[in-house]
């Protein structure tokens, strides 16, 4: 029979495992462009022209995974200063 040391155990270890797991969140074309901070149309045209991610279409309206976003946006160059190396 399970103690209750076990089965607090047990809880807290599948709890870590819930979060853990990333989720797939959706992003909302309004949530995106707040996000990224450019407009709507120059997104559509970043998108046609394969420099940003392509949304989903979901019931009729579209979405962008989060991931996919947060990929894009980590992957933009760093800025160099004045005084960095060549």
């Amino acid at each position: 029979m399970p103690t209750e040391s076990s089965r607090v155990a047990a809880a807290q270890a599948a709890a870590r495992a819930r979060r853990a797991k990333p989720s797939a969140r959706l992003l909302s074309k309004a949530e995106v462009v707040e996000r990224v901070g450019l407009t709507y149309p120059t997104i559509w045209k970043w998108m046609r022209g394969g420099k940003f991610p392509r949304a989903r279409e979901l019931g009729g309206k579209i979405a962008w995974l989060e991931s996919d976003v947060e990929r894009w946006i980590n992957g933009l160059p760093v800025t160099k200063l004045k005084g960095d190396g060549a």
